[in-house]
């Protein structure tokens, strides 16, 4: 595979790794305060601030493999070829 090709591919699995991350966190935080408090909007906008900063961190540093990018086409052509 092109490197650009896997830059993208990774950059856009970190991507979702920060959406999924993010998500958990907003629904876990929620969950919390509903349970000890009301719920009140300069809360819920505090709880989606923090929650987007740690997520990008997170996925930061996030190590993601790139030779999971590059093994699918090579499997399929091995998958081809066994299958006739």
């Amino acid at each position: 595979m092109k490197k650009e090709t896997t830059k993208s591919l990774v950059k856009s699995a970190r991507k979702a790794a920060k959406k999924d991350i993010e998500a958990t966190l907003i629904s876990g935080l929620q969950e919390v305060t509903a349970k000890l408090s009301q719920s009140s909007k300069k809360l819920e906008k505090q709880i989606q601030k923090g929650a987007k900063q740690l997520a990008k961190k997170l996925a930061q540093e996030l190590k993601i493999d790139k030779s999971a990018f590059a093994t699918p086409a090579a499997n399929e052509e091995v998958a081809v070829a066994t299958a006739s």
